[in-house]
């Protein structure tokens, strides 16, 4: 590209596509990485601040649904988000759900779908992430949250890419935001991720 040696605005757009996503993932481990140093110090940042969950949950869920359809799944976003005040630290909280969404994607193909839903239970603002996919194996199960480890897919018997951080720090992110992580998951059935936060 540098040299002018691509004329042909298709390509031109295919390379920059290569691009991004590669930069996208670097930026995402470098992120991984920093919170996970953080972690190991007792030090993860969180900086809290009331917010209205709406808006900001609409804002973190912009992109997501568009790199989930880039995939070739299919993207169910909430039909309602409670408007409630929270106290919380956007841009970790967007982690948490862009984290939760790259797992997905792994455990997915073209085709699948990816459902994304909020709702009030409690007093707690929850947040749900359910995919079709092949699911998780049962062997995995048990270290899902573990950091460093790396599940591997259903339909092959390769172990996931990416640094197996991802998963370990959305449940720091959420229990220093005083809510709560869990999953559930059958093999060939698909997978739901869910977390709760307090609201004010």
């Amino acid at each position: 590209m540098l040299e002018g040696l691509c004329s042909d605005e298709e390509t031109l757009m295919e390379y920059m596509e290569i691009m991004r996503t590669h930069t996208d993932k670097t930026a995402r481990l470098v992120e991984d990485l920093l919170v996970h140093a953080l972690q190991e110090l007792g030090q993860i940042s969180v900086e809290l601040r009331e917010v209205y969950s709406r808006s900001a949950i609409k804002t973190m869920l912009k992109p997501i649904g568009h790199s989930v359809q880039m995939n070739g799944l299919k993207y169910r976003e909430p039909e309602h988000i409670p408007n409630v005040l929270i106290r919380m630290d956007p841009i970790r909280i967007e982690q948490v759900l862009s984290n939760l969404v790259s797992n997905a994607l792994k455990h997915t193909a073209p085709g699948d779908t990816i459902h994304i839903n909020t709702e009030l239970e409690n007093a707690l603002f929850k947040v749900t992430i359910v995919d079709s996919g092949q699911g998780i194996r049962a062997q995995d199960m048990p270290f899902v949250f573990e950091r460093y480890f790396r599940g591997q897919t259903s339909r092959t018997d390769n172990t996931l890419e990416g640094t197996g951080l991802g998963l370990s720090i959305c449940k720091g992110i959420i229990e220093a935001h005083g809510g709560h992580i869990s999953f559930s998951s059958k093999e060939g059935q698909g997978t739901l991720f869910q977390f709760t936060l307090p609201i004010c």
